[in-house]
């Protein structure tokens, strides 16, 4: 009776929030070699419950754990008090002080956004597996795969609209959330890719809009939309992971998609705060970021003592001009060079000695 619970704050938040949660209580089910309880999606209002097939009295179930079981709450404090960094190693401590390994019963919770992507990059499989297996994803990628070309730049974009406040200035955007990003950002990024690659790039848009709203966007480029494919939640952070470039809404859903992606991504530079040590930041209230040993410190020193490193995370202004570095990181993808099935040997069981 060993069980690792990622507990769900009411009746729930967003995927990508839940994914977080969730994550981290698989690495530290993994630490202790037990069962890692899925969140609690029965009363979330997205209905989650049907992606993952779970029953809609899981939260019943979840809250009879928590009565009957010895409750260890694993909270950021402790988190922070056992090292930080990857929460392989924090919870490892944790679980050595708190005798986990000897004892035969109880449940471990934890809850909240806590922590940052670091915390659990060891859980991007786990992440990526989960919602492939979901109950709708595998179909609704091959439908996207259908609708693009294997030979273009896909460029995933991320339009969140519906359930987010209306588009501001670009000065009042400065460390705020769940406000939609103007249209007027993604149509000159777009221009910008567009002018470098003509016909050789295609759009990937994800988004809660519709249809009108959209337009702007659909009328000036080669869009493809998986607005149309229902239950497309998990899908669309897929998808979106795949493209060879992430143009991010400030959600945690864009988040997620950029953090089981290899390739680089664009952030809405007006959201990001600048701090005189010489660095952006999305949050800006991380309690470790300022600890002169925290993972944000450590980046930057290597940022400063190494010029060859090129973000996978790019500021971008409101002109959308793209760097020329981003551009070089999409040329010089060596797979780029033989993603053409007409040059891979297995495909066919032929290839062109000229090739070779």
């Amino acid at each position: 009776m060993r069980y690792c619970l990622p507990r769900v704050r009411g009746k729930g938040s967003g995927l990508g929030n839940e994914l977080i949660t969730w994550s981290r209580a698989f690495l530290m089910a993994q630490v202790l070699e037990i069962k890692a309880l899925s969140p609690a999606f029965g009363r979330n209002s997205r209905k989650y419950w049907r992606h993952f097939e779970s029953p809609r009295y899981d939260w019943l179930l979840q809250r009879a754990l928590c009565a009957t079981l010895p409750v260890i709450e694993f909270r950021e404090k402790d988190y922070l008090d056992y090292g930080g960094g990857d929460v392989l190693q924090s919870f490892r401590a944790f679980a050595e002080a708190k005798r986990l390994f000897d004892r035969s019963t109880y449940l471990v919770t934890t809850e909240g956004m806590w922590g940052g992507y670091y915390h659990i990059q060891s859980a991007r499989d786990f992440v990526f597996s989960t919602l492939y297996n979901s109950r709708y994803a595998a179909k609704n990628l091959i439908k996207v795969q259908q609708m693009l070309s294997p030979n273009k730049i896909t460029v995933g974009m991320h339009v969140r609209l519906g359930d987010f406040a209306q588009p501001k200035e670009p000065a009042d955007y400065r460390g705020k959330f769940n406000i939609a990003l103007p249209l007027s950002w993604y149509i000159n990024i777009g221009k910008h890719i567009q002018k470098r690659y003509g016909d050789g790039v295609q759009f990937l848009i994800a988004s809660d809009g519709t249809p009108e709203q959209l337009k702007p966007l659909t009328d000036n480029f080669n869009c493809v939309l998986t607005t149309d494919i229902k239950d497309s939640d998990c899908s669309d952070i897929l998808a979106l992971a795949k493209a060879d470039l992430l143009v991010c809404s400030v959600s945690s859903f864009s988040a997620i998609s950029a953090f089981l992606s290899d390739s680089p991504y664009i952030w809405y530079e007006p959201q990001l705060q600048a701090h005189s040590e010489g660095y952006y930041s999305i949050w800006g209230h991380e309690p470790n970021q300022q600890k002169q040993n925290s993972p944000t410190m450590k980046a930057i020193d290597k940022w400063q003592n190494n010029s060859l490193l090129i973000p996978k995370g790019w500021p971008i202004g409101e002109s959308g001009g793209i760097p020329e570095k981003i551009f070089d990181y999409i040329n010089n993808q060596s797979y780029r060079k033989c993603r053409s099935y007409e040059a891979d040997l297995i495909m066919y069981g032929v290839l062109p000695k000229s090739l070779t």
